[in-house]
């Protein structure tokens, strides 16, 4: 769990500036980006994984169970991270070690960034 709280630091520290944000929520903000984007791992792992057993992607995925499912994980690091102000704990233990470490802030933003490029990718390449 350090690792996911390191990306949720360098992804917090970008909209919470030290307390100086201005018209925006950075924890909400924060949450809620690493929540979509683990939320679209999980549909990438889900097409990968039909793919894998079936040997084929469905034409049409139910979205009645993966929406939902992907809403709940959502919900689930979002409350994670707000819940008994977590972000100021997990800001405040990473601060000194990490603000300026530009390797760990690179990785983090590549684990968010990569589900979105993932999840089309496959949406395009598997629709043919």
């Amino acid at each position: 769990m350090e690792w996911f709280n390191i990306i949720f630091f360098h992804i917090f520290k970008r909209y919470y500036k030290n307390g100086r944000y201005k018209n925006d929520i950075p924890w909400l903000t924060a949450s809620g980006i690493i929540g979509v984007a683990s939320s679209f791992y999980l549909f990438s792992f889900y097409l990968l994984g039909h793919l894998w057993v079936y040997g084929f992607v469905p034409h049409k995925i139910n979205k009645n169970i993966i929406i939902p499912l992907g809403f709940f994980v959502t919900f689930l690091i979002v409350a994670w991270f707000v819940g008994k102000k977590r972000y100021l704990s997990i800001y405040n233990k990473f601060k000194d070690q990490y603000s300026k470490d530009r390797l760990t802030e690179t990785l983090s933003w590549i684990f968010v960034i990569a589900p979105y490029i993932l999840f089309i990718s496959l949406i395009l390449i598997l629709k043919k």
